[in-house]
């Protein structure tokens, strides 16, 4: 959503607009060199609209209605924070309020304004004031709700003379469906009329219907998108994904052969043919043998909804059309895994599936992303993953860990410092890890544990896209993309007094949970794979495990995650000696606690629920942990305490 896109209304001569008013265009000839103004000055008569402009305390919204409009995009305000805040921040360096408005034009936020905030307030460009076409004519909030399209609106291309004066930038904000949810816009005085103000607007609409679009994926689940990745990656035949409008976002590598090459993000009218509206009608109502593309081709559709029930995406698999004259099947793409930059992150376990599939999606745009672990559990391994799928990959990773730099040195190291800016600095000065990671992502580990006042810094940085070098005046240009992750309660944090809340919702642009590993159902897989990953590291053949150390796994809590996993296999290796086999003896885990056992019914009640699970799923302890809805390390321990065997 850009410029290019955008519907432009320039300001016109006053005798334009006038010859309009009076019905009399023969009059003014010029006029017809206005063909969009005239269209839309037409809608807004259909309309009812004053072309005085409504009156003063016309057109206000208040009370319940208004809060009933601001809930309805409340999810914005709490996802998009540190979006509307960074383009509230942009705007009103060029004295431009900025304006958040439902889908009917009804505007439920206002910020910002510099010089222009009181001319705002009294043209009722505030909280409750009504811009939709009906009620103001031709204005870049109603015409962009219209239309649902960017929306320039200068000068006297209002419809209403009492917004001649103005220059107003607005964009839509687009639901999953690719339906107007809300209209975000910048106005002020002509004079001020610059395209840095529409390119700020654009771009913080483009991110919140992003956001819309990635929370509606979350709520649908991680079912949905190991369902829509295997769909994709696993079909044989060309199959791509087809989002509102009719944006193809994937495509298989059988599409790609069969499009020549056509990479994502091309219109699916353009590419095959069908646009969004035919492809959903095909979805929910299907063509016998499929829609038609092209002379030997057809397609068959299966939606992806949402919680709303509407379809967040349509899944788009292309065929023969005639089974008696096929056309030549495109190669078969090498059997891999789904996809290169997260496989090294070993996984059998669906909470963990789910995150590397909420990680992939949210990769491929530009949301800061908060990685929230136990130590040890991953994090590092999941942000580089994050920084390999991402449009950054080509350019550097730099990860830093906040704790581990002195407080009074960790400003410098982020922003570097100027040529004797203190005591012991480099007389050339030195640029810091902003600077490195450029073009890139810095990876901000621990980052509950940096100070307040570099915290303050941060946010800055984050918002405003400049620092500076400590001891130099010259602000340097940041173009990072930053990835953080922490151990800690962020929000007990916040409620402490140690994080800054303002910057807890600006990181966390996109939060991703990383399971313990006590947590997952995959810990003997892992520990088999990482098992073979050390030996080899080492120049030995992989020793596999007996039953009694993979019981001794599964039953140990792991409070170090996986990097303690890595540890005691290392340790377990040297002690094995070359043994083809590892077994419990060589494993350094200190033995479970055994608490005195219950007594009576309650020993035999958790006996006969173990062997009922156990026996249901035909020993598989994974599947029986979910029935009694425990870890299959607490599955262990009761098993042991109560005498039940688990083979």
């Amino acid at each position: 959503m850009g410029m290019a896109d955008a519907l432009v209304l320039d300001d016109v001569p006053e005798g334009v607009w006038r010859a309009f008013q009076e019905d009399d265009l023969r009059r003014h000839t010029a006029a017809w060199a206005h063909d969009a103004h005239l269209a839309r000055w037409r809608r807004s008569r259909a309309l009812g609209a004053s072309s005085d402009g409504a009156p003063v305390d016309d057109a206000l919204v208040r009370g319940e209605d208004l809060k009933l409009r601001a809930e309805h995009v409340e999810m914005l305000d709490v996802l998009g924070a540190s979006a509307l805040a960074r383009a509230t921040a942009q705007v009103s360096a060029h004295d431009f309020v900025l304006l958040l408005a439902d889908a009917d034009g009804v505007v439920v936020r206002s910020a910002g304004g510099g010089d222009f905030r009181t001319e705002a307030e009294r043209v009722r460009l505030i909280e409750g004031a009504s811009w939709g076409e009906p009620v103001r004519g031709t204005n870049a909030i109603g015409t962009a709700a219209s239309e649902g399209r960017p929306t320039i609106v200068l000068g006297r291309a209002h419809y209403g003379r009492s917004y001649h004066r103005l220059a107003c930038y607005a964009a839509p904000v687009l639901d999953p469906s690719g339906r107007v949810a809300a209209v975000l816009d910048a106005t002020s005085t002509i004079e001020h009329a610059t395209p840095q103000v529409g390119d700020a607007v654009f771009a913080a609409a483009g991110a919140l219907t992003e956001l819309l679009r990635l929370e509606a994926y979350a709520s649908a689940g991680g079912a949905m998108l190991r369902v829509l990745s295997r769909a994709l990656d696993r079909s044989d035949a060309p199959a791509m994904l087809v989002e509102p409008p009719g944006r193809i976002t994937r495509m298989n590598a059988s599409a790609r052969t069969l499009l020549s090459g056509a990479p994502a993000g091309g219109q699916a009218r353009a590419l095959i043919g069908l646009d969004w509206a035919t492809l959903e009608a095909e979805a929910f109502a299907p063509t016998a043998g499929g829609r038609p593309v092209g002379p030997d081709l057809r397609a068959h559709v299966e939606p992806l909804v949402g919680a709303s029930g509407a379809p967040l995406a349509l899944i788009v698999h292309l065929e023969p059309r005639s089974r008696s004259t096929p056309r030549p099947a495109p190669p078969r793409p090498p059997q891999r895994r789904a996809s290169v930059p997260f496989a090294e992150i070993v996984c059998e376990d669906p909470t963990l599936t789910d995150a590397i599939e909420w990680a992939r999606l949210v990769a491929a745009s530009e949301l800061p992303v908060m990685l929230l672990a136990e130590t040890g559990a991953g994090k590092e391994l999941f942000a580089k993953a994050i920084h390999a799928a991402s449009p950054r990959a080509a350019g550097p990773f730099v990860a830093v860990n906040c704790g581990a730099i002195a407080p009074s040195l960790l400003e410098s190291e982020l922003f570097g410092y100027a040529p004797g800016a203190f005591t012991g600095a480099d007389k050339r000065g030195r640029p810091g890890l902003f600077h490195a990671a450029s073009g890139g992502t810095l990876f901000l580990d621990e980052v509950a544990e940096m100070p307040l006042a570099m915290q303050a810094a941060l946010l800055r940085v984050l918002e405003s896209g400049r620092y500076q070098r400590v001891g130099d005046t010259r602000p340097e240009e940041s173009d990072v993309r930053v990835v953080c992750a922490t151990c800690r309660d962020l929000e007990g944090a916040i409620e402490a007094g140690t994080f800054r809340r303002d910057l807890y919702y600006r990181l966390k642009g996109a939060a991703l949970r990383i399971p313990a590993l006590r947590d997952r159902e995959d810990v003997i897989p892992l520990a088999r794979a990482l098992l073979a990953q050390r030996a080899a590291r080492l120049g030995l053949p992989a020793p596999t495990l007996s039953i009694d150390a993979e019981r001794a796994i599964a039953a140990h809590d792991w409070p170090g995650n996986v990097r303690e996993l890595i540890s005691t296999l290392d340790v377990a290796l040297v002690a094995a000696r070359g043994a083809p086999e590892l077994d419990a003896s060589h494993l350094p885990i200190d033995p479970p606690e055994r608490p005195e056992p219950p007594r009576g019914g309650l020993l035999r009640a958790e006996a006969e629920a173990l062997r009922a699970a156990l026996a249901k799923y035909r020993g598989n302890v994974s599947a029986a942990a979910r029935e009694l809805g425990i870890a299959r390390s607490t599955l262990y321990r009761l098993a042991r305490r109560a005498g039940v065997s688990i083979r």
